[in-house]
């Protein structure tokens, strides 16, 4: 069955909802305290936690919006398996480098769709050129879909960019209402924002809760939808290459006039894929509601660029010419002590080099990066970026549902 790599907040690994759908990596053993797969992560039994480098089921979902989303997967393919990777930490945010590190983890596990529901407004591709390698080789190599939500700015991505929605090979996820109409919050894109998915009072999984549900609206929940139709197609037709799952998604489109001008498709997510999120949740019976803190997105935060890090994409060099940049990188006196890490999905093709303190200042990292531009191996050298979950605005929290629906 296909696996979803829901790379997020995290997921909580015990809700009733997601715990028969959990992916199950094969080679660890499970509870034996042994890193068996050497990969890094010891326990690593459904995914893990990019940030910390602890299991997933350790860590959970501190932040609750990986779990909505993946419950919503679940409920779109019931035979999707889950793998959850922490990406944004409690409050929401993240880094772009952690994100190819979770892809690299993603690819390496066999994940073949891989769900982001998160970015930064305003940041071209261009920009980040170290992230669409990373998607160019999940594709060609390792046969993956990459889906992400085109985000709820109500702005025309093909004038202000979002990434990741925005790269090559990404599917772009609008969110409708429940006319199957573009929602008020969501961007558009004739030429950036694929098709559009149900992301009005979502109702799916709370990770706050065993076997709660709660409701939610955005293109963080569009886009998960189309990723659980994504997977069934995989199922039906193993060979597909992403190019044709692609095809197949926007040309199923149901057509809407009104979305002609906002997307490639012109269209809604097929019905065949929709029907469990077809019925408003107000219609369905409610307990007395959880309270819960809104979220909170620092949207002056979102994109900008972290001078913690560079990110590098190389020359395609031999494992020798490799060896040799990296020794030379790591006798930098700006690179951190084991500052040099490779993404093992990448091979020879990324590198992500972490800064000295003493080298953030604006005089400094500009000489830092200027230096390793000048040195000739690479085709791009990038400050990494900050990203994290779009905003909500008003649309936050719809409803509270404690215990299981009816």
């Amino acid at each position: 069955m296909a696996v979803v790599a829901i790379v997020d907040t995290g997921v909580n690994t015990q809700h009733l909802d997601l715990r028969d759908n959990l992916w199950i990596n094969p080679e660890e053993i499970p509870g034996n305290g042994i890193d068996d797969d050497f990969n890094g992560v010891v326990d690593d039994i459904h995914g893990f936690d990019v940030i910390t480098g602890q299991p997933i089921s350790a860590i959970g979902d501190p932040e609750g919006h990986g779990t909505h989303v993946a419950g919503i997967v679940t409920q779109t393919s019931n035979s999707a398996e889950i793998m959850g990777i922490r990406l944004l930490d409690e409050n929401g945010g993240g880094n772009i480098s952690d994100a190819i590190n979770a892809w690299s983890y993603a690819l390496l596990k066999g994940a073949t769709v891989i769900n982001n529901s998160w970015g930064a407004l305003g940041i071209e591709p261009s920009q980040v050129n170290f992230m669409q390698e990373a998607i160019d080789i999940g594709e060609e190599i390792f046969g993956a879909v990459f889906i992400a939500a085109a985000g709820n700015e109500s702005v025309n991505t093909d004038r202000i960019a979002n990434t990741p929605s925005n790269a090559n090979g990404m599917i772009s996820v609008g969110a409708s209402n429940k006319k199957g109409n573009r929602s008020t919050f969501s961007n558009v894109g004739k030429n950036t924002v694929d098709l559009f998915a149900p992301g009005v009072n979502i109702s799916s999984a709370d990770a706050f809760s065993i076997s709660g549900r709660i409701a939610f609206s955005g293109t963080s929940m569009a886009a998960p939808i189309v990723a659980g139709a994504a997977a069934i197609l995989q199922d039906r037709t193993p060979e597909a290459t992403p190019q044709e799952i692609k095809s197949t998604l926007i040309s199923d489109v149901e057509s809407r006039k009104k979305l002609k001008k906002f997307s490639v498709a012109g269209g809604v997510l097929s019905n065949e894929f929709t029907e469990p999120f077809s019925q408003n949740v107000r219609s369905q019976r409610k307990q007395k509601p959880r309270k819960i803190k809104p979220y909170q997105s620092d949207i002056t935060s979102i994109g900008k660029k972290n001078f913690t890090r560079i990110i590098c994409v190389l020359n395609q060099p031999s494992q020798n010419v490799k060896m040799d940049i990296w020794n030379k990188l790591i006798a930098q006196p700006f690179t951190k002590d084991d500052g040099v890490d490779w993404p093992e999905a990448y091979e020879n093709r990324i590198c992500i080099l972490e800064i000295e303190k003493d080298y953030q200042g604006r005089l400094e990292r500009k000489s830092v990066i200027r230096s390793i531009r000048k040195s000739g191996h690479f085709e791009t050298v990038e400050w990494d970026r900050t990203i994290g979950i779009q905003s909500f605005n008003e649309y936050n929290i719809i409803n509270s549902i404690e215990g299981p629906l009816l």
